[in-house]
């Protein structure tokens, strides 16, 4: 059962947590009502002056911030600020705004949470999803809008009628129940209809209904108009579609057909509106209004319960995009971890400066899979990671460095476990009543490189298969490494976490393309060498690779000719870096100059601006831009300053065009970017790592979850 959150608790948020209390899939774990009386749940919850459901559920107090519903355990936070929201401390990974306040990528984003639906439409370019109607296109996006009920109630419609017979045009008025947002009585100076009275009028409304419906449907553009009328009901209301289609055919034939589409429902019955309160079905035909208005025009008039039924749709949703995440066993959130002992390794090799941690973005990476296995309540949890490169056991070396970071953080007690992988650690765990455990350095164990050259009675390959009944694996940086803590643990279940779930899915965007939209790869770092292999397979999958750094000294030096060819004989259109700051050497004075024009003795130290202005160009002119590898020698004032420049345009790029997305591959150029509140989609933790993963498809370290 997967954990989600609630943002908003009013008439939508309500419908919502009433259809989930026996769901199965989904369970609604945490809810942000900022004013919300928790002793006043049980009447909220019972009693509703609308819908019809069952009212046989168990409601407990269980204390000012938490309740149960049939013994699932909800809790309450108040927090108007999204930024505030830290809902990945309750092990939430997916979240229903249902308060239309936030309404654009830019301000869902606030939630800092992966996944997000909106329940109203989007105001900017946030993809738009209707169940029935465009779901089985949904390839993973983590910031999507439900669109509106409306639109939800068309489009399944809309959908049928196009694949069966085609749509010359559309017009439609929808004829909606009164909202929150209506005036009881008349509101004084009023400027707009929608300020008199619901109780006494109909009232004349608009409705972006046909600029969502064409967006879910993009074959409607330019065919659909419409508009609203509101009436003096409280809930239940009634689309007048009229349609052309392209095809002949009658109207028997046409309700006859759409009788068999499952995401539709027809009624012969003459029904009124309050028949279908509580309904879930968005799309109810009613056939005995429905008319045939000549040639191969047709009215149909649809009923959807606007609360319930919308409700209901973005529910489905939810599961969608759930389930998506959960393809395969092995996630996570697949995984209950309540009374297991977990083993879980990750890469915490934070950098570090005269003993002090300088970075700790590789421990905040870590938290939101730490803290979905304590939400469930684990026996125990140990830690596995690895520091530097030791050769033997060195103290400057030691994970110990990282006990105040993770207590801060967790806000709980960490135990270390100073002799790593023995017996006396085994002993610790079996005496101790603490949670978590963190493990001393893997590396002082000359097993965790060298495991598969050891005897299998080694003592340590041994006694590590003795620390858990379940092994987690979320340490990507190191997935590309064959070590103990990496392949060697056989634990009866295992499974990988959040962060390696959030690096395949942003790679994949490279690697698979499921949208199909134009690449970006701007490589730059030291050396080209290392980059050789990357390129092969890059030029394949990226529409245009823009070569820079360092590398250019290697093109420049070395006859590179045919290599350049081959990777330019395949998609990609390949563009070198044709300007920039050169000298001898770093001390040197730099002279800006082209490519052409350096001598053999001479080095590229930064990009020129020239070139930026190309690359600035080639940035608009795509949807995803990978960045791998700095465009200078960042570590000197005197080189920073073209990548500087880069980070700000990329920035800039992404407040115009929200949808685009950036990655930045790991490594020297996710330390140099973290400096910045860029805001990009995605900075990898590691950089050999993500390079590996985009080369070959795969990493060895991943073996374990195939």
């Amino acid at each position: 059962m997967t954990p989600i959150g609630l943002n908003g608790f009013g008439r939508i948020g309500k419908c919502i947590f009433l259809q989930l209390i026996h769901n199965t899939d989904l369970h609604i774990k945490t809810i942000n009502a900022p004013e919300f009386d928790i002793h006043k749940l049980e009447h909220y919850l019972k009693f509703d002056s609308v819908h019809h459901y069952d009212k046989k559920f168990d409601v407990k107090i269980l204390n000012e911030n938490s309740f149960s519903v049939n013994g699932r355990i909800t809790h309450v936070i108040r927090n108007r600020d999204a930024k505030q929201l830290n809902w990945s401390s309750y092990g939430i990974n997916h979240v229903i705004d249902a308060t239309g306040v936030y309404l654009t990528t830019e301000k869902a984003k606030q939630h800092n949470v992966e996944y997000l639906i909106m329940s109203a439409p989007a105001k900017d370019d946030t993809p738009l999803f209707v169940y029935g109607a465009n779901h089985k296109t949904y390839a993973g996006e983590k910031i999507v809008s439900g669109a509106s009920c409306t639109t939800n109630c068309i489009t399944p419609v809309l959908r049928h009628l196009e694949e069966r017979y085609g749509i010359r045009n559309v017009n439609f008025t929808t004829i909606h129940a009164s909202t929150a947002s209506q005036k009881v009585v008349d509101a004084a100076h009023s400027k707009s209809r929608t300020d008199r009275s619901i109780f006494n009028n109909i009232i004349p409304h608009t409705t972006g209904a046909s600029s969502s419906i064409y967006k879910v449907i993009p074959s409607l553009e330019g065919k659909i108009v419409g508009t609203s009328i509101r009436v003096p009901v409280n809930n239940v209301s009634l689309v007048d579609l009229n349609v052309e289609l392209s095809k002949t055919t009658t109207l028997s034939e046409l309700l006859d057909i759409i009788r068999e589409d499952p995401y539709l429902q027809l009624t012969n019955t003459n029904l009124v509106s309050s028949d279908f309160i509580s309904t879930e079905c968005p799309s109810i035909i009613d056939s005995t209004a429905c008319m045939h208005l000549g040639d191969n025009r047709f009215k149909l008039m649809v009923w959807y319960d606007n609360e319930w039924s919308y409700a209901s749709q973005v529910i489905k949703l939810a599961q969608l995009m759930c389930s998506h995440a959960q393809k395969d066993r092995f996630y996570i959130d697949n995984h209950c971890f309540t009374g297991r002992n977990v083993v879980l390794r990750l890469d915490l090799n934070v950098p570090m400066k005269n003993g002090a941690i300088t970075d700790d973005y590789r421990i905040t990476s870590s938290l939101p899979t730490i803290r979905r296995i304590l939400s469930d309540g684990p026996k125990r949890l140990v830690i596995l990671s690895h520091m530097g490169r030791p050769i033997v056991r060195d103290p400057k070396y030691s994970t110990r460095v990282l006990l105040s970071r993770l207590e801060m953080y967790l806000n709980m007690t960490v135990i270390f476990l100073p002799d790593g992988v023995s017996q006396s650690s085994l002993d610790i765990l079996q005496h101790e009543e603490q949670t978590i455990y963190l493990m001393e350095n893997m590396r002082f164990h000359e097993e965790e490189t060298e495991y598969k050259n050891m005897d299998p009675d080694n003592e340590v390959v041994k006694l590590i298969q003795r620390f858990g009944d379940i092994y987690v694996n979320d340490a990507f940086g190191c997935a590309h490494r064959d070590h103990l803590s990496i392949k060697g643990i056989n634990t009866p279940d295992r499974a990988y976490g959040y962060l390696i779930h959030t690096e395949l899915q942003a790679l994949n965007t490279i690697t698979k393309n499921p949208g199909n939209q134009k690449i970006l790869a701007i490589i730059g770092g030291g050396k080209m060498d290392d980059k050789l292999e990357l390129l092969k397979n890059l030029c394949k999958k990226a529409d245009h690779i823009f070569i820079a750094g360092g590398n250019i000294n290697s093109l420049l030096k070395n006859d590179m000719t045919k290599y350049l060819e081959e990777i330019g004989s395949h998609k990609a259109k390949i563009t070198l870096m044709t300007d920039g700051l050169c000298a001898s050497n770093l001390n040197e004075t730099p002279k800006h100059i082209s490519t052409q024009e350096s001598s053999p003795y001479e080095n590229f130290f930064d990009i020129g601006i020239q070139s930026l202005n190309r690359l600035h160009q080639l940035i608009s002119q795509h949807d995803i831009i990978f960045w791998n590898g700095t465009l200078g020698v960042v570590e000197d004032a005197k080189y920073k300053k073209g990548s500087e420049l880069l980070v700000t345009m990329l920035m800039e790029e992404l407040k115009s065009h929200p949808m685009k997305k950036v990655i930045v591959g790991g490594g020297d150029t996710a330390g140099f970017v973290n400096k910045f509140e860029h805001g990009f989609t995605h900075i990898s933790t590691g950089g050999g790592a993500a390079i590996e993963y985009i080369t070959f498809d795969t990493l060895t370290g991943l073996e374990l979850f195939q």
